[in-house]
């Protein structure tokens, strides 16, 4: 690795030779290798500090991919709320048609064409359980919230499109910033405001000895944060915003499901906690930048859409 002197500052300017064969078979991917390449080419040719660099270039990239995926998936989750409005008076109303169907035994059914009580009756069924007849009310509802979204083009399978982009780039930034770092890191700080700050000639490919556990409590502050607050959003109702305070349901499998995946999110920032307390500086500022934009993003957002179930 070549390193470069100017004036107060020192930065990685390229690779020469064996090393970079050397290099390049050790990271074994091209991507992550890509890049690395492409954060030394920025910092080369802006001469901005890498602990400037990271934060800045993080916010801008998440502006530019994730920021619009999420502002068309948060009008579209609001979207589907309204529509499961409209359908919420299916389930009753399809118990009482099959009820009624199965109570007078013929085919002058009070079922409308093509409902599942009109299916049911021509197809010649007599018999039904209350379990059945809940089971066909789910059913029909299902159907009617499928052909519902369809129609005003918020299909369920749009929602895997914001995860399907952010993860991959969250992963894939992570990993080449884990390549820079591979070598040593070190940079001199110019400017009374940033030396005041950061301490001059830090190591960027370590963790930060000085203060160990600074750097995972703030990032596991920010990532509890998320979790909790994107837990609040979820669980929020009209209700409960008019200060109408309702018993849960504890046993639901919504209920159930909501609690596990938050439960997952909370070890995961613990897990990341642990993982930030032995990963390069650099890398634990990438993800500091990370979740501090996505806890600010998720309140501008919540603030102009609003979330009710």
């Amino acid at each position: 690795m070549l390193v470069q002197c100017v004036g107060p500052r020192i930065r990685i300017c390229g690779y020469r030779g064996n090393v970079l064969g050397k290099s390049i078979g050790k990271r074994g991917i091209s991507v992550f290798h890509g890049v690395s390449e492409t954060l030394i080419h920025i910092h080369n040719a802006s001469s901005v500090p890498w602990v400037v660099l990271i934060p800045v270039g993080t916010i801008l990239l998440r502006t530019i991919t994730t920021l619009p995926l999420s502002i068309w998936q948060r009008k579209r989750i609001v979207k589907q709320q309204e529509l499961r409005k409209l359908v919420q008076a299916v389930p009753p109303v399809t118990k009482l048609r099959l009820a009624a169907s199965m109570a007078s035994r013929t085919d002058n059914s009070i079922s409308s064409s093509g409902s599942v009580a009109g299916e049911l009756v021509n197809g010649g069924s007599r018999s039904l359980t209350p379990e059945q007849i809940t089971l066909l009310a789910v059913k029909e509802t299902r159907k009617r919230q499928k052909r519902l979204f369809a129609k005003y083009n918020v299909q369920m399978w749009k929602n895997f499109i914001l995860p399907l982009v952010q993860i991959p780039l969250w992963v894939t930034l992570s990993m080449g910033i884990r390549t820079l770092t591979e070598k040593r890191l070190l940079e001199t700080n110019s400017g009374e405001l940033l030396n005041s700050i950061v301490p001059p000639t830090l190591d960027l490919s370590l963790p930060m000895d000085s203060l160990p556990m600074l750097v995972p409590l703030v990032l596991g502050s920010l990532a509890l944060a998320n979790v909790e607050y994107n837990g609040k959003t979820l669980t929020t109702t009209r209700a409960s915003n008019a200060g109408i305070i309702l018993a849960p349901n504890d046993h639901s499998r919504a209920s159930q499901a909501m609690t596990s995946i938050l439960n997952m999110s909370r070890f995961g920032c613990i897990f990341m906690m642990g993982i930030s307390s032995q990963a390069p500086l650099l890398l634990s500022l990438y993800w500091i930048s990370s979740q501090l934009y996505s806890f600010t993003q998720n309140l501008v957002l919540n603030w102009l859409w609003p979330y009710e179930r």
